[in-house]
């Protein structure tokens, strides 16, 4: 960090793990986000799909520490994410955090086309403004990344969940190089800017002062 001052070095504390997840039992996190409250120079940011966030709410975070929540349409977690907290439980949690304090964001992942998923976006985004306090409205940042998938993960995908009702099929999904020569199956390029246009119409008028991250 010295390096970098004055300039801000931020630090992922997610890249391999959903640490809010078990964190009411170790609070190794809250000591970690602590530890960034009295730094200088230095940031730190998750994200989690959990609502195990009550023992973080008085942590001595000082604004250093950005508290992402994973959401998604309703129908997705439903379907496609078994053990994690639902979506109104995520929901319910991101106001907590947002009135302790903590600068919010949020990841919008993976992004599934659906027979209804505009409508089931449009509800997400909705639900999650009448939610928030106002105060959050002001510095939430939004990151969003479509359904991809390779080969390998398929395979697995397949294997272990024979009834799967997520779509799979190559044909329909435009091939893509990703990191280290890796290729993966993500929409096409029509339907990618359709996501583009639509989930960030949605954020910009609910939340016309969020700062959109990304789109991938």
């Amino acid at each position: 960090m010295l390096e970098r001052a004055p300039q801000p070095t931020r630090f992922e504390a997610s890249c391999t793990s959903d640490i809010v997840g078990v964190d009411h039992l170790t609070h190794t996190l809250k000591k970690t986000i602590e530890h960034f409250g009295q730094s200088q120079h230095g940031q730190l940011r998750f994200v989690t799909k959990f609502a195990h966030v009550d023992h973080l709410l008085d942590a001595k975070h000082n604004g250093r520490t950005r508290f992402r929540f994973s959401i998604n349409a309703d129908y997705i977690i439903k379907n496609f994410e078994p053990g994690t907290s639902r979506l109104q439980e995520r929901i319910e949690a991101a106001a907590k955090v947002a009135s302790a304090g903590y600068p919010l964001g949020f990841i919008i992942a993976p992004i599934y086309l659906h027979e209804v998923w505009k409508e089931g976006y449009t509800e997400l985004i909705q639900n999650l403004e009448s939610s928030l306090p106002a105060s959050a409205k002001n510095n939430v940042t939004f990151e969003m990344i479509q359904h991809r998938f390779t080969k390998p993960a398929k395979r697995v995908i397949q294997q272990n969940y024979p009834m799967t009702k997520l779509e799979l099929e190559e044909s329909k999904r435009k091939w893509k190089w990703g990191r280290y020569g890796i290729g993966k199956y993500v929409y096409t390029d029509t339907e990618q800017e359709e996501i583009k246009d639509t989930l960030g119409s949605l954020i910009n008028t609910y939340f016309p002062q969020a700062k959109i991250e990304y789109f991938t």
